[in-house]
């Protein structure tokens, strides 16, 4: 499909207006908490009992009865065990004849395990004990409706009384790889032929961000078995990419297949790499044609399809480290277009400075090198020198700091 500059959509307003056409999801499901982690909670989950059930002990050590040091450090070389004082480990119950507990480490033992105190001691009714619902009090509010379920939020789910939560389906993403040129990973290449390689990318991707990955066989540039394979994939999923086709090749069927099918479809956007992308609604389910190359398939992943999946998590897609950087080239657009320009950023005694790749990298240099972005604005001119806010990729983004 030919590009027309004048009805591409910016980033901004490609998101925001899938968005309003979007009939997204709101199914809820119950899972057990071994399967939460990372999920959405889907109402407010509030404790269902006090813990510690009851009062326990805060430390190891023994359970005594506060009416015994009234008058100072009672005299315990007749006292017997589970009489005149019980064991008390941290976290254990204790007999309810015994209101405080003595540290371990003030108290010695003889052969016939007569306790004697090593030290002076101030003990009081509730010393060392640890008060029912201290940790969780009945009613209390353990995950909010919204939060994404850390392992420690878990936790605390299941120490206020829960086996399993309520939490927001998975989206369902399903890929479509298209193109005559490809070929399955792992079989013998041939010329002409490329590995179908953005597919492990992109599943990547859509885990990483909370949704399930549904990928369908390559598919030959045949327009009928193209459109079946929308359709059936329409059908199952919440989202389709596409990937392949959207530009304007002689055998580029995506995007015209979309817009034959669409409620809302729009082609294009006004940034480099990755223009050609085809964005539609289908019966309320979005369906998007991401370009080939990597790098720009990368791109249409990162600032789309992320903030479409983070929208519908109630999570901020802006959750990348931010730094100030000094630019030693001249970064520059193209005009009209932002240019999304992929970094290498590197410490210097002066800071973080960044560079981009020299025009003949191959694309292992930038998947192995580039651990920085930054968006040039369309027209914008970043002079050397200049300090610009950049975005640190990936792991390698912690040596810079």
């Amino acid at each position: 499909m030919e590009f027309n500059k004048d009805r591409a959509l910016t980033r901004d307003s490609a998101v925001s207006t899938l968005l309003q056409h979007w009939d997204m999801p709101c199914d809820i499901e119950a899972v057990p908490l071994a399967e939460a982690y990372g999920r959405i909670a889907a109402c407010d989950v509030f404790a269902r009992a006090n813990a510690p059930f009851a009062r326990v002990s805060s430390f190891d050590g023994i359970a005594v009865r506060s009416s015994d040091f009234e008058k100072g450090m009672p005299d315990a070389s007749s006292w017997q065990r589970n009489r005149d004082f019980a064991q008390a480990d941290t976290g254990d119950d204790f007999p309810d004849d015994f209101d405080a507990v003595v540290r371990i480490e003030a108290v010695g033992f003889n052969e016939d395990d007569v306790p004697r105190f090593t030290q002076e001691l101030e003990v009081l009714p509730g010393t060392g004990v640890r008060k029912a619902g201290s940790q969780v009090r009945e009613g209390e509010l353990l995950a909010a409706a919204g939060k994404q379920l850390r392992p420690e939020d878990v936790a605390l789910i299941a120490a206020g009384g829960h086996d399993s939560v309520s939490v927001k389906r998975r989206l369902r993403v399903a890929y479509l790889p298209t193109g005559n040129e490809l070929a399955a990973i792992g079989s013998c290449p041939s010329r002409g032929k490329t590995y179908q390689s953005n597919g492990l990318m992109i599943r990547g991707f859509v885990t990483e961000w909370g949704a399930e990955f549904l990928e369908h066989d390559i598919v030959a540039d045949d327009r009928d078995l193209l459109g079946r394979a929308i359709d059936d994939l329409l059908d199952s999923a919440d989202i389709l990419l596409i990937n392949g086709g959207s530009s304007r090749g002689s055998e580029d069927y995506s995007s015209q297949l979309l817009e034959q099918r669409a409620d809302y479809f729009a082609h294009g956007v006004l940034a480099v790499p990755g223009r050609p992308i085809g964005m539609s609604v289908i019966k309320g389910k979005i369906a998007i044609n991401v370009p080939g190359p990597m790098m720009a398939a990368w791109f249409a992943c990162d600032w789309l399809l992320r903030s479409l999946l983070m929208r519908y998590q109630e999570q901020s897609a802006n959750e990348r480290l931010t730094v100030t950087a000094i630019a030693d080239e001249q970064l520059k657009s193209r005009p009209g277009f932002e240019r999304l320009a992929r970094l290498v950023a590197r410490k210097e005694a002066d800071g973080i400075h960044v560079s981009s790749l020299q025009d003949n990298a191959t694309l292992a240099a930038s998947v192995r090198r580039v651990n920085a972005f930054y968006a040039i604005g369309p027209d914008e001119t970043v002079e050397p020198g200049e300090a610009i806010q950049i975005q640190l990729l990936g792991t390698k983004a912690s040596s810079l700091m």
